[in-house]
């Protein structure tokens, strides 16, 4: 399922491994740079699986014995960052373009963060940038995101949390070695938050749905296209 304008192409993808997801993460920032095409891919995450981010020392970030004794994979992306538990519940877009020829951090990360707080003000939330990656409600991270200039393309990506076994994540996943001073120190249950514990009433298929919308809008306002 696609939708185009002359700028950027949104597409949805079926339901496929988070491994999957992330090597088309990667192809299609090779071939951006081939093509010269800029891409928003919306896919929600399959079997929980550990994504570590490029520079990321496993036994560091995530609890490796806790991972193989669940039969969770642990996972490297070619993005910087910090470690996510990608689940059923996870939400995610990955936007791809040719890389520019310059490169301005915060102001591709705001690309994103814009994207996902119209997303979330659908749903009554009020959200907001926070560190130099996070999308927060009030002092709780909702989305987390990063970036890659590689192979001549730019990846930007990131999560919107519509539910989350905590647990799971707390048992997965270590506290992390940086995290923004928004954060105060605080567990991962005290810290991150999704739509569903925000109270928000509507199902996955809607928030996918709220997601597509408002990337074409904004695809069409020539509002996602990132910066160069």
């Amino acid at each position: 399922m696609n939708e185009s304008d002359p700028h950027l192409e949104v597409t949805i993808s079926p339901l496929i491994s988070v491994a999957e997801n992330v090597a088309m993460d990667e192809a299609m920032t090779k071939a951006a740079a081939s093509d010269r095409r800029s891409t928003l891919r919306l896919w929600w995450a399959g079997d929980p699986t550990v994504v570590i981010g490029r520079s990321e020392d496993p036994e560091v970030v995530a609890d490796l014995d806790t991972c193989r004794r669940l039969g969770i994979d642990v996972i490297r992306r070619a993005s910087g960052g910090g470690t996510v538990l990608q689940m059923p519940g996870v939400l995610n877009y990955s936007l791809t373009a040719p890389a520019p020829p310059i490169f301005d951090i915060r102001r591709t990360f705001s690309v994103g963060a814009r994207y996902l707080v119209r997303v979330l003000a659908q749903f009554g939330l009020e959200a907001r940038q926070r560190g130099i990656s996070d999308v927060a409600v009030g002092d709780l991270k909702i989305s987390g995101n990063a970036m890659a200039k590689r192979w001549g393309g730019l990846l930007l990506h990131g999560t919107l949390l519509y539910d989350l076994n905590m647990d799971l994540v707390e048992g997965c996943l270590r506290h992390p070695p940086r995290a923004p001073d928004y954060r105060t120190g605080r567990r991962h249950r005290e810290f991150i938050t999704t739509l569903r514990l925000l109270g928000v009433a509507t199902s996955a298929a809607e928030v996918g749905m709220a997601a597509a919308d408002t990337a074409r809008r904004m695809a069409a306002e020539g509002d996602l296209r990132l910066p160069g």
